[in-house]
This record gives structure tokens, sequence and C-alpha cells, in this order.
């Protein structure tokens, strides 16, 4: 099981279907953008312990791959579902 919808006359649309996961991916990538701006910047950090713009940096990075995946996901099962 893929979890992915199956076009039949009682559901939605393909065209529903796919515009939706457009829309949601749209939006992530609007939530990247964002998360863009939190980017750590070393300068921020110059009085901070040691190896805290590390962590930062770190978390940063698993935060931003997290939304690049689920945009990725979303186009995926959009394109599968075009057909």
């Amino acid at each position: 099981m893929n979890g992915m919808p199956v076009v039949n006359m009682n559901g939605a649309t393909r065209e529903a279907l796919v515009d939706a996961r457009m829309t949601a991916r749209e939006a992530v990538q609007d939530a990247m953008k964002a998360l863009g701006e939190c980017s750590p910047n070393g300068r921020d950090y110059q009085t901070a312990p040691k190896g805290e713009y590390e962590i930062a940096r770190a978390k940063y990075t698993e935060r931003f791959a997290f939304l690049d995946r689920l945009a990725n996901e979303l186009e995926d099962e959009a394109i599968a579902i075009q057909g």
C-alpha cells in the first residue's frame, strides 16, 4: 500500500486531487523561504557558548530538509495521480 487516492466517480476529481497537492507544495515552499530568513549567522553567536552556532545550524538544516522532503513528496504524489 502506498496511501495514494484512487480516482473514482464518488470521489474528488483527478484535477482537484492534483491541485490540492500542488497548493500544499506551494505553501511548503513559502515556509521554506520564510525559514531561510531564520538561517543562523555566525555573527549572531559570537558571544554564545562554544558549540551553540553548530547546534543552531544543524537544527536549521534538519528543519529545511524536512520541508524539502515534504514538498518533493507532494509533487511526486501529484505526478502519480496525474497518471
